[in-house]
């Protein structure tokens, strides 16, 4: 681990850019996303509808960042993690959408909102399974 890396990083810190990011997300959540529909103009919806977008990348950043400054088993944590959740969410999404092709299912654009969180929540879980085998329990 760097030393500069060292100095700036804590779990606290991390954390702490997380909620304000998600914070933010939030924000842009309640200002643009209820006037996306009634805005006129292609490239002005097209902004609106994006703005939410950019927190989320903050926050992508921040833990590519943590994982990259990490050691490696912490890194292999985190590439197991990211498999299971990968292969289930996309697992689902297949499904889902031969469901929808085959009109069992009611197909809308604004579904694919869901993988990422979906995504999340998979990972997350796949993550604690993940240094629980490997007997880092309590590791964040």
């Amino acid at each position: 681990m760097s030393r500069s890396f060292r100095l700036w990083y804590s779990p606290v810190r991390f954390r702490a850019g997380v909620y304000v990011l998600m914070a933010v997300y939030v924000a842009t959540m309640l200002l643009f996303w209820p006037h996306v529909r009634g805005t006129q103009g292609t490239f002005a919806r097209a902004a609106c509808s994006l703005v939410p977008v950019l927190p989320v990348i903050g926050v992508i950043w921040l833990m590519v960042w943590r994982i990259l400054n990490s050691d490696e088993l912490e890194q292999r944590l985190h590439r197991v993690a990211l498999s299971v959740a990968s292969g289930v969410v996309a697992t689902g999404s297949l499904v889902g959408g031969f469901l929808g092709a085959a009109g069992v299912l009611p197909a809308r654009g604004d579904l694919l909102i869901w993988v990422f969180p979906a995504l999340c929540v998979v990972y997350g879980i796949a993550r604690r399974i993940a240094s629980r085998r490997y007997g880092a329990g309590g590791c964040a």
